[in-house]
């Protein structure tokens, strides 16, 4: 499973999907809870990325907080993102 699934969809819109890294383009994203946010154009409803396959490098880069807070816990935050860029 992608370490992303388990993030919660706040925390993403907060810290890497609440807009694209590239252009800063946003969209309308109605949540399951009814929530209208702006988000990253290729975000679903669920929180999973729709072009995670072929997502744009600033995505693949990106330093996650969340890990970096489980690696500071003594959890493996390098494996996790090792995980996450496809490594």
């Amino acid at each position: 499973m992608n370490p992303c699934e388990t993030c919660p969809i706040d925390d993403k819109l907060y810290e890497c999907c609440g807009r694209h890294p590239e252009t800063g383009e946003t969209a309308r994203l109605k949540l399951s809870d009814g929530r209208v946010v702006l988000a990253c154009p290729h975000l679903s409803a669920d929180g999973r990325c729709l072009i995670y396959a072929r997502r744009p490098y600033g995505c693949r880069m990106h330093q996650c907080a969340r890990f970096a807070h489980e690696a500071a816990r003594g959890e493996d935050g390098c494996a996790l993102l090792a995980a996450l860029w496809g490594g």
